[in-house]
């Protein structure tokens, strides 16, 4: 009986010996997010397990991690990845995939597998703010588009005059064949009327 305290006064102890603590705010710029996590502990651990949750008491998982501290560097997959690496008391991580809608409280847990005991603590959170990148070939269209529209609209605007001229000439064309016409088939209607009359004259003459 006596034993057990002593494992439950030491235990508590040691949990207690476990401090996880977190910078106040962060900014993400281009859908990664640079984030620290310090810890302290009497122990000096050598496997641990690293998550991120999202939302200051939410459940949301967004990575976690199985690290042991012989090979301190981590990849997590999925639409949300957290690379990263642990030092002495410190969790580096680089957060891939966020957007300006995660903008939210993250908080960390860092667990403690091994030496025994087992402990876990979490953190106090980060306010991770994630600027909206703008969308590049989105905004190159429409400024492609609205630079197409300018040129069409100056075309038109410089092809006025020339369409005017244009059915000027087509008119005054059409005006001169017209009247070309017109004194071609009067000549040709008074021609034998012309002949006939002179010969009529030359036969009374006679």
């Amino acid at each position: 009986m006596i034993i057990i305290l002593v494992t439950i006064i030491l235990y508590i102890q040691l949990g207690l010996a476990l401090h996880v603590s977190q910078p106040y705010r962060v900014e993400g710029k281009a859908e990664y997010v640079p984030l620290h996590c310090l810890f302290h502990s009497k122990l000096r651990p050598e496997e641990m397990q690293v998550s991120l949750y999202k939302g200051l008491h939410g459940q949301e998982r967004i990575c976690s991690a199985y690290v042991n501290l012989s090979e301190p560097f981590f990849t997590t997959s999925g639409s949300v990845q957290c690379r990263g690496n642990i030092s002495s008391g410190r969790v580096d991580m680089i957060i891939y995939g966020l957007k300006g809608e995660d903008t939210d409280i993250y908080r960390c847990v860092v667990e403690i597998l091994y030496p025994p005991p087992y402990l876990s603590k979490v953190g106090n959170g980060t306010v991770v703010y994630i600027q909206d990148t703008p969308n590049c070939s989105t905004a190159f269209t429409e400024g492609q588009s609205h630079r197409q529209t300018s040129e069409w609209s100056s075309m038109s605007i410089d092809a006025g005059p020339l369409l005017l001229l244009y059915a000027i000439l087509i008119i005054t064309s059409c005006i001169l064949i017209l009247q070309i016409m017109k004194i071609v088939w009067k000549r040709r209607d008074t021609g034998p009327m012309a002949l006939m009359a002179s010969q009529k004259d030359s036969y009374s003459k006679f």
